[in-house]
């Protein structure tokens, strides 16, 4: 065998997964086809009285099926034909007459688990790296090697569908707690502890953690599965767009099966899988997987990586960068104007580590920990030490360029400079600098501790060294940086701002805030316009729009009522409780401030014509990007539009949704809405050379890289 290695010693056998040239354990077809080949022999061998089943791999147990086999697999039939053989080796595990045992020592997620579900007993580690999840749903699919059948029985049936629906990871307590494995210790403690626990198994001695009585009382009777069954949809109806297949196929399989027999359960969940693995969401959803994988590396490692960073600016962003910093680097500096600032500040970030608190991730003395490493001054001169200054001030180009030349009379020549702009060229903002190569822009999403992208923005003075040392510090702090080339608003602003833009001159000429909203919010993205610019703040949406106007003049004009909204009634949105909504309620109404700004002669407008203009104008402004080389690549312009906005991945970003309506039918479309409004829905030059070509952004590459 290549990837298994069986050993047989005292009437033990273990079975070592160990693939070949990859630091990850997979099944894939050779992988289960071998592993069949080995349960042969050992049902073969009657001297064997326990099989081990164990990883080689020091941080990974198996991380689930081969994806890249599932993504290369077209037809709902390829796939069921595949998952049934799956099916066959892991019930032929599962039916061994001699005691199992998985060793699940680092991560153990999807199919790896699965697998681990078919063996009688399961030990974990308590090895930080431990990690048991059913991944599958952030895929576009669930569990489809009996997941959805053993984790009920296993754990009950509310335990599994949390953890099949949400695809949340679990340490090696918490599978203890939840009964998912049977005992957890040290890795160190392996020899001993294990030999111990086999002895437990041979005697029949081990303890099986019961469900709690209500979970037997909740499962007993259909009205109260029914109950459960209820609660799960409607969890989901409030954070996933029906669109999005997957969570509801899964609800629906576990709710159709748990009373049926094992036989017919993993048929009809072999069935449900194959029909969503074979859909163009489910590809879409791997897509952003190898992505996140891809860029995730997308650097070299450096012999001194940066442990040291100030920031200076202590807004809502500027809070977010220090937590974000605070939590993965050595030391964090602050530059505040007044030192009596220092205390609110570090109680606010305090505030960004409650939730860490509440799931159990970290302890209050490993937050204190954390928090310890924030020091503060008030002048420029004590940032002498720093690796990395980074700026996160007002949306201004003076005062950013102020602190840049303060910055630079104190800090190292290998230090970095960085602003935290969100739309203005990092080539005007750098171009007083002395030292231009080690100067970028960094340009984090809010809330900075939830959203995974960050835009890398060099100048064309930039290192490459500066750039690599950059992505590694991002990278190293759990984020995913994209290098984007500079221009105003960069990719992700750039591309969103004009459909905010767009929405409010829809507003202006008919419909209403709600039903835009809403209709935009069905479509798939997390909400809807008015409620985003409310959120990110109406003042800061209305500068970041102001610049783009002033880049690239009148097909970026800005909405007239978005400049009443902010200049005459002096809205600033959530933060202020009043914006498009009033935001001092639990059900949020609007603000009859802005509907009376409002003419009374209004236009209607059909779903359809309010979901084109805000989503062709975003096509559009993200053709501009390939045809200026601000980005060379459409898939990153979809990564972007996915984890900076919100992008519903299952339509694989805003370039693979203009690939599935048709360029040639968008092209038409724009023209004719440019008849209508004007210049900004003129099409670009890139989208008319793909219609003419008959090319799209997945065959056309050629045309924006002339």
């Amino acid at each position: 065998m290549n990837n298994l290695n069986l050993e047989i010693n005292n009437d033990i056998a273990t079975l070592t997964f160990d693939l070949k040239n990859t630091k990850a354990n997979k099944l894939s077809f050779e992988v289960l086809s071998e592993l069949n080949n080995a349960l042969d022999e050992i049902k073969q061998n009657k001297q064997i009285k326990v099989l081990v089943i164990d990883s080689a791999k020091p941080t990974i147990f198996i991380a689930g099926a081969d994806i890249k086999e599932i993504e290369a697999m077209s037809t709902e039939e390829e796939v069921y034909e595949q998952i049934t053989k799956g099916d066959n080796i892991l019930t032929k595990l599962e039916a061994l007459s001699i005691p199992t045992i998985a060793y699940i020592n680092g991560a153990c997620m999807g199919g790896g688990l699965e697998l681990a579900l078919c063996c009688k007993y399961r030990v974990a580690t308590t090895n930080e790296k431990t990690k048991l999840a059913f991944p599958e749903i952030k895929l576009g699919f669930f569990p489809g090697l009996g997941g959805t059948q053993r984790a009920p029985k296993l754990v009950g049936l509310i335990t599994a569908l949390e953890m099949i629906l949400t695809g949340k990871n679990h340490d090696a307590k918490k599978a203890l707690k939840m009964g998912l494995v049977d005992e957890i210790f040290d890795n160190g403690q392996k020899e001993f502890k294990l030999k111990e626990f086999i002895t437990k198994v041979l005697e029949n001695k081990v303890q099986r953690k019961k469900l709690p009585f209500v979970n037997n009382l909740m499962e007993k009777f259909s009205f109260t599965r029914a109950y459960i069954y209820k609660k799960s949809l409607q969890g989901i109806e409030k954070k996933v767009n029906r669109d999005f297949k997957a969570p509801y196929t899964a609800l629906e399989v576990i709710q159709n099966t748990f009373t049926e027999s094992f036989e017919k359960g993993i048929d009809i969940e072999a069935r449900a899988f194959s029909q969503l693995a074979a859909t163009k969401e489910s590809k879409y959803m791997i897509e952003l997987f190898f992505m996140f994988e891809k860029l995730n590396k997308n650097f070299e490692k450096t012999p001194t990586p940066i442990s040291n960073v100030a920031v200076l600016g202590n807004g809502v962003m500027g809070k977010g960068i220090i937590w974000l910093f605070s939590k993965f680097l050595n030391e964090i500096r602050i530059k505040i104007r007044k030192i009596e600032q220092a205390n609110d500040i570090i109680k606010d970030v305090a505030k960004l580590y409650d939730s860490s608190i509440k799931r159990r991730t970290m302890s209050q003395n490993q937050v204190d920990f954390k928090l310890n490493k924030i020091s503060y001054t008030d002048k420029f001169n004590g940032l002498g030490q720093t690796q990395l200054a980074l700026e996160a001030i007002i949306e201004n180009e003076n005062a950013k360029k102020e602190a840049f030349k303060e910055l630079e009379e104190v800090l190292d020549k290998d230090a970095i400079i960085a602003t935290n702009t969100s739309s203005i060229s990092i080539e005007k903002l750098g171009s007083e600098l002395k030292n231009k190569k080690n100067f970028l822009g960094i340009h984090f999403f809010n809330p900075v501790n939830m959203m995974p992208l960050v835009e890398v923005i060099p100048s064309s003075h930039t290192s490459k060294k500066t750039i690599n040392r950059v992505i590694e510090l991002l990278t190293t702090c759990g984020k995913t940086p994209i290098v984007v080339g500079d221009c105003a608003g960069f990719i992700v602003n750039r591309i969103l701002l004009p459909y905010i833009n767009e929405a409010a001159f829809i507003l202006e000429e008919g419909s209403d805030i709600k039903t835009i909203d809403k209709i935009l919010k069905d479509f798939g993205l997390p909400m809807g316009p008015f409620i985003l610019a409310d959120t990110v703040g109406i003042d800061i949406g209305f500068k970041v729009a102001t610049i783009l106007q002033e880049s690239y003049g009148s097909r970026m004009t800005v909405a007239p009522i978005l400049t009443k909204v902010y200049k005459d009634l002096k809205l600033l949105g959530k933060k202020a409780k009043k914006g498009f909504y009033l935001h001092n309620t639990k059900n949020l109404e609007i603000n009859e401030e802005v509907t009376k700004l409002l003419s009374t002669n209004r236009k209607e407008f059909t779903q359809k014509e309010i979901i084109e203009r805000c989503m062709f104008i975003m096509v559009n402004e993200a053709s501009r990007c390939l045809e200026e080389g601000i980005v060379n690549d459409p898939k990153i312009i979809d990564f972007a539009m996915i984890t900076g906005t919100g992008f519903p991945p299952y339509k694989g970003g805003i370039c693979a949704y203009a690939n599935d309506m048709g360029i040639s039918y968008i092209v038409d479309e724009l023209k004719q809405y440019e008849k209508v409004f004007g210049e900004r829905f003129k099409p670009s030059l890139l989208l008319e050379k793909l219609d003419k070509e008959n090319k799209d952004f997945k065959t056309g590459e050629e045309l924006w890289k002339l």
